[in-house]
């Protein structure tokens, strides 16, 4: 794979994410932004251009009559989409990454390029990544060919790193999470223990009942404990910590909880923290105590 041809002018998410994709797996393919059809036909794959899908030719379009098909869920692919499908999995260890990924990124991207609301908070703008993109477009009154072009090789250097990272990011998810499940099964109490600072909120929200979970930060400086929020995207939790220890801090928590070592607690009663773990253990029993949130 030597090049890759996308349509020039305006460039949205799902462009910029297929070519980020090829990018990684060829650091060295070139860029052909075109719409003209002589010129497509001297690239080694095209993207969101062309008018056709098919893989056994490497053309990944979706604007054609009768789209490209889409997943089990109703999600029409992209280009994005299309691209990760076929080529993706190159880039993971597994298939539970690969999948990871196409539902945390990849059909957020097909999705709003083909036009699927994807949010439903009334009077609130969201600023998404397909956002960040396109205002990587050049802006009225300064546009031009050169600067599209060099603009959208801006933007896939970003989404590149990008994409990079939260593959990584998915790869780390994954495997705590095959630790955190275990930790689940082996838990009697009413909060998880775990001794890593490892990603533990999707599994504990969505397969346990457990009220707090205690680990250690990210440095291993300090001790956490964390209320359980009701579902992966709210900020209610299933049990608060105490309303007495809201926006405390050393000495004002230490002596409200008897913890000597407790140094702060979160306004919204979601978080507090101890120096140590013996510290954070204290304090989650307390939160599990009391009555009233």
């Amino acid at each position: 794979m030597k090049t890759i041809a996308v349509h020039n002018g305006n460039f949205q998410a799902d462009d910029v994410f297929a070519v980020s994709i090829l990018r990684l797996l060829y650091p060295e393919i070139k860029i052909i932004r075109s719409r003209d059809q002589n010129i497509l036909k001297t690239a080694d794959i095209r993207a969101d251009v062309g008018g056709k899908y098919d893989p056994l030719t490497n053309d990944f379009d979706h604007h054609q009559k009768g789209g490209a098909g889409q997943r089990e869920n109703g999600i029409p692919y992209s280009s994005a989409g299309l691209v990760w499908k076929h080529y993706g999995r190159k880039l993971v260890s597994s298939d539970e990454v690969f999948d990871y990924i196409d539902k945390n990124i990849v059909q957020w991207i097909d999705a709003e390029d083909n036009g699927l609301d994807t949010f439903e908070v009334k009077h609130l703008e969201p600023f998404t990544i397909a956002d960040l993109i396109r205002d990587l477009n050049p802006y009225w009154p300064n546009r031009n060919d050169k600067l599209y072009d060099l603009n959208f090789e801006k933007a896939v250097q970003i989404i590149t790193q990008l994409l990079k990272q939260k593959i990584g990011r998915a790869e780390g998810v994954v495997k705590a999470g095959r630790i955190v499940r275990k930790k689940i099964k082996e838990c009697k109490k009413e909060y998880l223990m775990l001794d890593d600072s490892i990603p533990w909120k999707e599994i504990v929200v969505t397969e346990s009942n457990l009220q707090y979970v205690v680990l250690p930060d990210s440095l291993g400086d300090t001790w956490m404990v964390y209320s359980v929020p009701v579902s992966l995207t709210s900020f209610s939790n299933r049990k608060d910590l105490p309303i007495a220890w809201a926006g405390l801090t050393n000495e004002s928590l230490q002596k409200v909880t008897g913890v000597k070592d407790a140094t702060f607690c979160h306004n919204n009663l979601f978080v507090a923290i101890a120096k140590s773990k013996e510290g954070a253990i204290k304090l989650v029993e307390l939160a599990l105590q009391n009555k009233n949130g």
